[in-house]
C-alpha cells in the first residue's frame, strides 16, 4: 500500500513539474514576442499629450467626440496612443 500512495505522489509531482516548466517557458516567450500591431497601447493623459503636443481640452473634445479610443481605471484616464496617433 505504501508503494502506491508514494508512486501516485511521485507521478502527481512530475505532472506538477512539467505544468510549470510550460507555463514557465509560455511566460518567456510572451514577454520576449513583440507588440502585433493590432494590439493597443494606452498612455496616461499626460504621456498622450507630451505626445501629441496637445492640451488637455483637446483631449477631453477628441474623447467627448468619439475620435480616440480611451478607458477609465481607476479613476484615471488611459488613451490607446495608437488610435490616437492614427487620427492626427
Amino acid at each position: 500500500m505504501k508503494n502506491k500512495n508514494n508512486f501516485q505522489l511521485e507521478h502527481l509531482m512530475v505532472i506538477l513539474i512539467d505544468m510549470f516548466t510550460e507555463i514557465r517557458d509560455l511566460l518567456k516567450n510572451r514577454s520576449s514576442t513583440p507588440q502585433a500591431s493590432n494590439e493597443t497601447d494606452y498612455r496616461d493623459a499626460a504621456d498622450t499629450k507630451q505626445e501629441l503636443k496637445v492640451s488637455d481640452s483637446t483631449l477631453f473634445r477628441w474623447r467627448k467626440e468619439g475620435l480616440i479610443d480611451y478607458k477609465i481605471k481607476k479613476g484615471k484616464i488611459y488613451y490607446d496612443i495608437l488610435s490616437v496617433l492614427g487620427k492626427k
